[in-house]
């Protein structure tokens, strides 16, 4: 005799399997398998999807972390562009036609700066403050969900999710005017003290 699943039988049983193979685990757990180091560097691609236009916005370069001092952004496509963030300024400098443009806001108005540098550092407690955090955790990898507390970033940003193994691999930003942006890393590299091309990068943004 063969038994077949009716589709509501089968979502059931599939969403039982994910159940079973995905742990619950406190934002700490999660932290303690991630790669840390005094200094990390990584390439990325940064891709944005907004409501109000048709073709996706992408761009790609590489990202320097100094650990308890200061996260450098440097955008090589398409358009130049360096960007400082610690925990009391983000500052970007654009490079158009041979002139640096410079621009400064608050840092807790960047949520992918704010989230990246908790990870980085492993500071998940100061996360905690600004975040409600649901987690889940399997041996394959680990997902991070964040919806923010405080009523300014509340307005605008719906939802962040985090997914990655001994680093964050993906990130990926979703706004209530429904703009989504999506952060990919990749080609993590670990080190104990800077280079003199990453102190030269830090001291010339």
């Amino acid at each position: 005799m063969t038994f077949r699943l009716l589709p509501s039988q089968f979502l059931s049983a599939a969403a039982s399997l994910a159940v079973a193979t995905s742990v619950w685990a406190s934002p700490m757990d999660i932290a303690e398998r991630l790669d840390v180091a005094p200094v990390i560097e990584g390439h990325f691609v940064q891709t944005e999807k907004l409501v109000l236009i048709p073709q996706p916005f992408q761009c790609e370069g590489f990202f320097i972390f100094w650990k308890n001092d200061v996260l450098l952004w440097k955008t090589k496509f398409p358009v130049a562009t360096t960007s400082l963030y610690n925990d009391k300024t983000f500052k970007t400098y654009i490079h158009l036609n041979g002139k640096r443009i410079e621009n400064s806001s608050a840092s807790v108005t960047n949520v992918v700066n704010r989230i990246l540098w908790g990870l980085l550092s492993t500071d998940i407690t100061a996360l905690e403050l600004d975040f409600q955090i649901f987690t889940q955790n399997n041996e394959n990898g680990w997902r991070m969900d964040f919806f923010p507390k405080s009523n300014m970033t509340g307005s605008i940003v719906k939802h962040i999710s985090v997914t990655g193994n001994r680093i964050p691999e993906r990130i990926v930003v979703e706004n209530f005017s429904n703009d989504i942006t999506t952060l990919v890393i990749s080609d993590i590299k670990l080190s104990e003290t800077s280079s003199s091309r990453q102190e030269n990068e830090l001291a010339n943004p």
